[in-house]
């Protein structure tokens, strides 16, 4: 039996043997609102979230037929409820602050014998954030911050301190658009701050240059970047030319091809693939960290809607991801719109072949079964085609990179 259906089927018993009629008094008054914790009854609060269980203390409230939060219609339990009692959850769905500015903050109970009103605020949950559009965004271009509980936003605070007051809010709370500043070369993590709470991202912004890049495809001598290289020299088209896929900085990779079959593995053929050298990034130590507090990004842009082929990414020859942003976008087909966008993979869902189809099999659970024992990373991509053909592929990719993100 789950807890708290458990302390509420002892409350109502001794609510039951204390109320062994339905006479009434007078109309219904609140005279409190507190938990089912039988250790905290006697404390009282004023405020709860959405989907609080709680228990409505007073006089005459028996025989209600409506309990509102706000004006938000709540089931109950006519069971749970005595002249001295009610057991409820607050609606989910019950207007705050957030989502009516004019909201009342009152409970109301409606009973065959009068009304009972009591002040009380449904809060918000404290904002996160889930996902930002282009973490190596330039100054200037749009951008936006995907989560849950973004609203009544003060300002959102960028790497070095640069602030952002000028936001365009969802109602909803999923989202937040705003202008990227220059931050320079600065790097770090976002942070916004709401009135129901602070929250920061879980990965740096401005990151194309740092110790955490696999690479950036900008070699030495060349501008737009520090270098972090690391390229093998074959595969994809590596180039730096800024017009065809703009918004980027120094060099990257871009994968073009275009009639390829069904069920075609042949990766090595047709600029099907991004090949990289061995790169140095954790120690011995760092092995033993869990797979799941890492993940790999980068960024992707492309010209032409991705509608088929796969992307296989491996760690090794060992654990791979098959990377089909089309699976889940709408009429199975992802695009960018010739932006760039960061691209977010949790190393733990990187997985064994399995039946012979890489990225299938079981997940990796720790950093050693993705990291050479020396402390080095291989990595690469692969584009193959399985039930369906590809027409035409346009695509560049850059700031190939693993965070911790916890």
């Amino acid at each position: 039996m789950r807890t708290h259906t458990y302390i509420a089927f002892l409350l109502l018993c001794l609510l039951w043997a204390c109320t062994k009629d339905n006479e009434f008094s007078g109309p219904p008054v609140i005279q409190k609102v507190s938990l089912l914790d039988s250790a905290r009854q006697d404390s009282s609060f004023a405020r709860a979230l959405p989907g609080t269980l709680v228990l409505i203390t007073g006089e005459n409230l028996g025989g209600a037929t409506n309990i509102y939060f706000n004006g938000q219609s709540a089931y109950f339990n006519p069971t749970y409820n005595t002249n001295k009692h009610v057991i409820i959850t607050i609606p989910d769905n019950a207007p705050s602050e957030a989502t009516d500015p004019n909201v009342p903050n009152k409970i109301r109970i409606v009973t065959g014998h009068g009304e009972a009103l009591f002040d009380f605020v449904v809060d918000i949950p404290p904002p996160s954030i889930e996902s930002i559009s282009n973490e190596n965004a330039l100054p200037g271009d749009s951008l936006i911050i995907w989560g849950s509980s973004l609203w009544l936003i003060d300002k959102v605070v960028f790497p070095g301190g640069r602030e952002v007051t000028a936001l365009n809010e969802s109602k909803e709370g999923w989202r937040i658009g705003l202008i990227m500043p220059d931050i320079g070369n600065d790097t770090g993590r976002i942070v916004v701050h709401a009135k129901y709470g602070v929250t920061a991202f879980n990965a740096p912004l401005n990151d194309h240059e740092s110790g955490n890049l696999l690479s950036n495809l900008t070699d030495n001598g060349e501008t737009g970047e520090k270098s972090v290289f690391n390229w093998a020299y074959w595969g994809a088209n590596r180039t730096g030319d800024a017009t065809m896929f703009p918004g980027t900085r120094g060099h990257y990779l871009q994968n073009i091809f275009g009639g390829v079959g069904a069920k075609n593995g042949a990766w090595w053929e047709g600029n099907r693939s991004g090949n990289f050298s061995d790169v140095a990034r954790f120690t011995a130590a760092d092995l033993t960290q869990q797979a799941s507090n890492y993940a790999l990004k980068f960024e992707v842009n492309t010209k032409e809607p991705w509608t088929a082929a796969i992307c296989v990414l491996r760690f090794g020859e060992t654990y791979a991801y098959r990377l089909m942003p089309f699976s889940n976008a709408p009429d199975k087909s992802f695009e960018t719109g010739n932006k760039w966008q960061t691209i977010t993979v949790l190393l733990s869902d990187f997985k064994k072949a399995a039946d012979g189809v890489e990225g299938t099999g079981a997940g990796a659970t720790t950093l050693s079964d993705l990291v050479k024992p020396d402390g080095k990373v291989a990595f690469g991509y692969r584009f193959i085609t399985e039930d369906a053909p590809v027409e035409v592929f346009n695509a560049a990719f850059d700031n190939f990179r693993i965070i911790k993100i916890r």
